[in-house]
């Protein structure tokens, strides 16, 4: 996370590391002979993924645009995005050969991911260490209270 010092950085490391979760998802599913599984992940990864790109690539642009017009063009953006969404999980919900729950699994893979990462940073930053801190000032201050 520390790297991502620009939008183009960004967009990368987080395609990479989604295709990576996703693919290792659909491997064991895979292995577990759960076709339907490895569709629902393939579908909601891919969907998510482009949503992660459609977002970049609007903000750029509507960061360059004037105010109003900006608005508008970000709601049209928002409510396209979750017409698709809906439009392509209503067809998964309709099919049997492919696991809804796994589409929605992969759907949130985007925010998982980067999650972890701020996660995996805050506790690389000494995250960890204000944690053990703030625990024992909550443990001393039960002490006190019930002391």
């Amino acid at each position: 996370m520390d790297r991502w010092t620009s939008v183009p950085v960004l967009l990368r490391d987080v395609r990479l590391g989604v295709i990576r979760i996703a693919s290792v998802m659909i491997a064991l599913a895979l292995l577990a002979g759960d076709l339907a599984s490895a569709f629902g992940v393939a579908i909601g990864a891919v969907l998510s993924l482009w949503q992660f790109g459609h977002i970049a690539k609007c903000v750029t642009r509507l960061v360059q645009q004037a105010r109003e017009t900006g608005q508008a063009r970000a709601s049209l953006g928002y409510v396209g995005r979750y017409l698709i969404v809906a439009a392509v999980l209503a067809t998964v919900y309709f099919t049997p050969e492919v696991n809804f729950a796994a589409t929605i699994l992969g759907l949130f893979l985007v925010k998982i991911f980067i999650l972890a990462c701020a996660v995996r940073q805050v506790l690389r930053d000494g995250g960890a260490a204000h944690l053990r801190q703030l625990m024992q000032e909550r443990r001393r201050r039960e002490g006190e209270k019930y002391g």
